[in-house]
């Protein structure tokens, strides 16, 4: 008895060291300023326009960017689900520094959360949970965590998603969290959404045949859920049926002239997507000046008529630059920085456990869902599709694949450390003998 409550004490201490490492790089960035008014909420940023949508519904009850009541098109160039989570916090403080804090805390107690449902579900010792702290101080996960953009709190989500996915098994195969985590994640940060169809789709033929009406239900709620938000769009604005107002914007960024040459996994969301308007009729942009929506309609239309003029030599020359750029574990432009130098670290391990995928799926074992290992590779494969599917569609990066950073390493650390759970499974074993 007094060596699990020394093994619980242990697993805490190490716990809240690692929380600190957090508080003392969110320490850091307050001495650069980052967290006063005029940064926060007013730099023109990503992470500006999420805390500026975030105060509009806090104020207004509004999903928009005009500090009124009244709906903006280009509010909807963000995915809803961070700006409402935003917004909870805004009704507490409108301090920038409260926010990050409380949102460090809530990140915090969801990983521990997870972690704790993962001993539980496996009954692994709590020694052999000590790896898996290691999540708390990921170093890209960190990066954003002290930021106010939806990197971190969606690598959260993913995560908590894997961990749910390989607890189920032939005796349980469904879990009612799982269609709504999967639509979350995609309000979230729509570049998951290609692993999420893959994951989903995985979920769905392995259910199917036992669990028919469950799982069907379960896509239901999924589509419900996500369409949702679209649907508001099209209701609102009556412009068409989309997710976020850029869908337009990042698909020009990642095909036009200049990328086969130009495109880097550090500076792609950076590139001009103006280049592609040279195809479209002045006068179709002169109108649409004044409108988000009607300017991403015309991004889409001159990137089509881009891809048409091009030859498939050079369409595949485009995508195989975004698939390098995507893997490639070291950043293609100066990123100085402690975290970003010990990134590349992580996602050196992070292609090592790609690897492992491909090996295991080579092999002509069948897979055994009733395994978590193979759970795991299937959770492994869902991230490979759904990274390589984006990348060739828009483009990815280094920011963008931060969002898979968490679920790799708790992917990397369990399918590498079977020898630290059977030694102490054995000395478990001799020990009640």
């Amino acid at each position: 008895m007094n060596k699990i409550v020394t093994n619980k004490c242990i697993y805490f201490l190490i716990v809240l060291g690692l929380i600190l490492v957090k508080f003392y790089y969110l320490y850091l960035s307050n001495l650069n300023h980052n967290y006063s008014n005029e940064v926060a909420y007013g730099a023109g940023s990503d992470a500006s326009h999420y805390l500026v949508i975030g105060k509009n519904i806090a104020d207004f009850n509004v999903y928009s960017d005009t500090n009124s009541a009244i709906v903006s098109e280009s509010a909807t160039w963000r995915p809803p689900f961070w700006p409402f989570i935003l917004s909870l916090f805004l009704r507490i403080t409108t301090s920038p520094l409260a926010i990050i804090i409380i949102k460090s805390i809530l990140e915090a107690f969801l990983l521990g959360y997870i972690l704790l449902k993962f001993k539980k579900d496996t009954a692994v010792n709590f020694l052999c949970l000590l790896p898996f702290c290691l999540l708390f101080i990921e170093p890209q996960y960190l990066k954003y965590s002290i930021a106010f953009l939806s990197e971190s709190l969606t690598a959260i989500l993913i995560l908590i998603l894997t961990i749910f996915f390989i607890s189920t098994n032939n005796a349980k195969r469904c879990h009612i969290a799982i269609p709504f985590l999967l639509a979350l994640i995609v309000l979230c940060h729509p570049v998951s959404a290609f692993f999420v169809g893959s994951l989903g789709l995985i979920y769905f033929i392995y259910n199917f045949n036992f669990n028919r009406n469950k799982v069907i239900f379960h896509c239901l709620l999924f589509l419900f859920i996500l369409l949702s938000w679209p649907c508001r769009n099209a209701i609102t604005f009556r412009k068409g049926f989309y997710l976020t107002a850029s869908q337009g914007t990042t698909l020009a960024k990642g095909w036009n002239e200049k990328v086969a040459a130009e495109f880097t996994n550090s500076k792609g969301d950076l590139a001009d997507e103006g280049l592609n308007l040279k195809y479209v009729d002045p006068k179709l942009i002169e109108r649409s000046q004044n409108s988000v929506l009607d300017l991403s309609h015309l991004y889409t239309i001159g990137t089509k008529k881009f891809i048409n003029g091009i030859g498939a030599a050079e369409i595949m020359k485009i995508a195989l630059k975004k698939l390098k750029s995507n893997f490639n574990p070291f950043p293609e432009s100066p990123k100085p920085g402690v975290l970003e130098t010990l990134s590349i670290g992580f996602r050196i391990i992070y292609l090592f456990v790609f690897i492992q995928m491909i090996v295991r799926f080579c092999r002509k074992r069948k897979i055994d869902f009733n395994t978590i290992n193979d759970r795991i590779y299937l959770v492994v494969l869902a991230i490979f599709m759904g990274q390589s599917i984006m990348a060739v569609y828009i483009y990815t990066g280094l920011r963008f694949n931060t969002i898979y950073s968490l679920s790799l390493l708790f992917c990397f650390l369990y399918l590498n450390t079977d020898f630290l759970r059977n030694r102490l499974n054995k000395k478990q074993i001799h020990s009640k003998k």
